[in-house]
């Protein structure tokens, strides 16, 4: 056990996937309801590993500031994007340090980004809808050097699945239901 990752079960953990590849799929989503306004509540729905379901149920809610028609009374969509995307990254860096031997003091990860709200707005079509780009820095101290950071860094972005989600282009695949006796004629 380093950092708190229990490394023997990592192994093991590995092993199984190696030996039976579906071991390793994991699946889970969540259900978004409309409270109303800029309001959206947030429940997950139970994981999928391999042949095990977990239990899994937690809820949160999304808010907008006021100056964006909200009530300021939870994080926003782009706080928990940017936030699952953190604790994904941090959850690598920590595994990888581990991995390699190194006990960590402590570590803290900063990401910025910028939304031009033209592109949502649909003033200016040439502004991007989404985040242009997101920058981030690890602050790490522990018994590793520099050069053995920055290779941990690098298998952040090798290995993280928030990072490949956001950074690649991911299909999106969509449908729609339309209650019939809500639907006005």
């Amino acid at each position: 056990m380093i950092n708190g990752i229990n490394l023997e079960a990592l192994g093991a953990y590995k092993n199984t996937v190696e030996q039976d590849p579906k071991n390793g799929m994991y699946s889970g989503g969540i259900k978004a309801t409309w409270l109303g306004g800029t309001k959206v509540g947030v429940e997950t729905n139970a994981l999928q590993l391999g042949d095990e379901k977990i239990p899994h149920s937690f809820s949160f809610v999304i808010d907008e500031p006021e100056q964006l028609l909200g009530e300021h009374s939870s994080p926003t969509p782009q706080d928990y994007l940017l936030g699952g995307l953190s604790g994904c990254m941090m959850v690598t860096f920590v595994a990888m340090a581990s991995i390699k031997g190194i006990e960590l003091e402590g570590v803290s990860l900063e990401i910025k980004s910028t939304l031009d709200l033209q592109g949502f707005l649909g003033i200016n079509e040439t502004s991007p809808v989404g985040y242009d780009a997101v920058e981030y820095c690890f602050t790490v101290e522990g018994n590793g050097t520099e050069q053995d950071f920055k290779e941990i860094a690098d298998q952040v972005i090798q290995f993280s699945p928030n990072y490949a989600t956001v950074s690649n282009k991911v299909k999106m695949i969509s449908s729609l239901v339309v209650n019939p006796t809500m639907v006005k004629n």
